[in-house]
């Protein structure tokens, strides 16, 4: 697709373009990007991800442009199930390794784009930074005192019972409305939280051993197919990935 096509997706669709509110996101990325994986919208916050001089910048380019081919082929592969309704992408949480080595943990949801007659001409969506945004760590306040805990517990056997005293919930209560809320379950966050911690120590030049029975993991093979089912690579290749991304810079 030609550079003046990509840049009058919207118009040649005879589509609205999207809100320039979406400039004033502090923890939200916005993207957009028509069926060949091109950015046709960006918003500023995507721009500084990148490490770019305007969000115009971004126009024309794909995820290779930006990231690891690991990392991109795997946004890719998301992107086309979505657009070919075979997948539902709802805060699927990421790790992606960004420019300078920087890495993102972020919540994902993607739709896809259709044109004024209903045909799917792209992708559109929003990444939100776990680490800028409290909301993701803690949507409501009845959660802090055990988000807290997790967080400073995490690498030690968690009882979630004790989870649900800190909440002033029952146990049944407490799982059902911190699943509505996280979409997963209490020990499903906990393994997130213990594979995204696995991941900078992975990222700083931790060893594998070492990085999982700091986090909690009694097992390697375990860790490693809980690392893969996560992230989408085994903690070695994330490794190399994150050694690639520093020697690059």
């Amino acid at each position: 697709m030609t550079e003046i096509d990509v840049k009058n997706f919207y118009a040649r669709h005879g589509i609205s373009s999207p809100y320039a509110i979406f400039d004033l996101l502090s923890d939200t990325f916005y993207f957009a990007k028509n069926c060949d994986g091109q950015f046709v919208c960006a918003n500023k916050l995507l721009q500084e991800k990148f490490d770019l001089d305007s969000a115009e910048d971004v126009i024309g380019k794909t995820d290779f442009d930006f990231l690891s081919h690991d990392v991109a082929s795997r946004i890719r592969d998301d992107d086309l199930a979505v657009m070919s309704g075979e997948l539902v992408v709802k805060d699927k949480f990421e790790v992606v390794v960004g420019v300078n080595g920087k890495l993102f943990w972020l919540f994902t949801t993607k739709t896809p784009i259709r044109n004024r007659k209903g045909a799917i001409v792209g992708v559109e969506g929003f990444s939100r930074d776990a680490e800028r945004s409290q909301t993701i760590i803690e949507p409501f306040q009845v959660f802090k005192s055990s988000i807290e805990y997790l967080q400073r517990e995490y690498m030690n056997d968690v009882n979630i019972a004790e989870l649900a005293e800190l909440a002033c919930m029952s146990l049944s209560t407490f799982e059902r409305k911190f699943k509505k809320h996280f979409s997963q379950t209490p020990m499903q966050y906990l393994k997130h939280l213990r594979i995204h911690q696995a991941c900078k120590l992975l990222a700083t030049g931790y060893g594998i051993k070492r990085a999982f029975s700091e986090t909690g993991f009694c097992d390697q093979s375990y860790f490693t197919k809980e690392f893969r089912a996560v992230i989408g690579m085994t903690p070695r290749q994330f490794s190399l990935v994150a050694e690639r991304a520093k020697a690059s810079y």
